[in-house]
């Protein structure tokens, strides 16, 4: 049960239902950054049926094309081709190509590597359907961090909705609305707000006038965390006309509410992604 406000109190009234219009208008943009998102999968338990393992987005710079994911959903992958789901039943895209990766942490994996960053670069086996849903640097979020409250949501595929049949896969995806944490909670929970964005994610979500656990994103790892810009979460509530999704980071880690600490989402601002293409292809980001 959550919360100590009276739900009958006009006030907390008049908050929940602007609450709910903004983040119904946001659901309402044009999907362009969530069409880009797709499920992952290995081979875990079996050597012949793929398993979800986390989520990913498709993005192009110029001629080149890369997905963007959580480097420890690649812990078990190592070098072996990227197998992504691109529809509902569609067969398994086999993908060959090479990978940047933030530093692995002192464990020799990237299960505890903090910033937790991957960048694969697509050298073949690329098809047009992967082609028509990736977004481009003008779809990624570089005016970073938020200062104007816009609503952002994680968007990704829970190990739970998806399964395979053979090579092919049947998937569900997800959105979990929510806004940014302020300053305040960034030092609570201990998270740079250079390099990771830390949104609010609460054990109990308001769904249908009751209060109801909210699910575990498991699988939901090295897919988006989607900025509405134009959607704003601050009085007046401001709603404009070419409001557009942005990609603002990719999602690394959940942690529920513990010890006083608040419950977030936490990724991976995008501009360390960009940093690990320029490194690694130098040039390809300059104009």
């Amino acid at each position: 049960m959550k919360p100590d406000f009276d739900m009958d109190d006009p006030r907390v009234k008049f908050a929940i239902e602007s609450h709910r219009k903004q983040m119904e208008k946001a659901l309402s943009v044009s999907q362009t950054v969530e069409d880009s998102v797709l499920p992952i999968y290995w081979t875990l338990r079996s050597e012949t049926k793929p398993e979800q393992v986390g989520s990913g987005v498709v993005v192009t710079i110029k001629d080149e094309f890369f997905v963007f994911s959580a480097s420890h959903v690649f812990d078990d992958i190592g070098g072996f081709q990227l197998l992504l789901g691109t529809g509902e039943g569609s067969k398994l895209a086999s993908l060959s190509g090479e990978r940047f990766s933030s530093k692995k942490g002192p464990s020799g994996t990237h299960s505890d590597d903090p910033i937790d960053a991957s960048v694969f670069h697509i050298q073949s086996g690329l098809t047009e359907k992967i082609k028509s849903i990736a977004i481009s640097l003008n779809d990624l979020d570089l005016d970073q961090p938020d200062e104007s409250r816009s609503v952002h949501m994680a968007v990704g595929f829970r190990v739970k909705k998806s399964n395979t049949d053979g090579n092919q896969v049947k998937a569900k995806r997800e959105c979990f609305p929510s806004i940014e944490y302020g300053i305040d909670e960034y030092s609570i929970l201990g998270i740079d707000r250079k390099t990771h964005i830390a949104l609010a994610y609460e054990n109990q979500v308001l769904m249908g006038g009751s209060w109801q656990t909210s699910p575990t994103p498991k699988g939901v790892s090295g897919g988006a965390i989607v900025k509405i810009q134009g959607v704003e979460m601050l009085p007046p509530f401001s709603i404009k006309s070419n409001a557009k999704q942005l990609l603002s980071a990719i999602t690394i880690e959940q942690r529920r509410e513990k010890a006083g600490k608040p419950g977030v989402i936490i990724g991976t601002r995008i501009g360390v992604h960009l940093g690990l293409i320029h490194t690694y292809l130098p040039g390809l980001l300059d104009i």
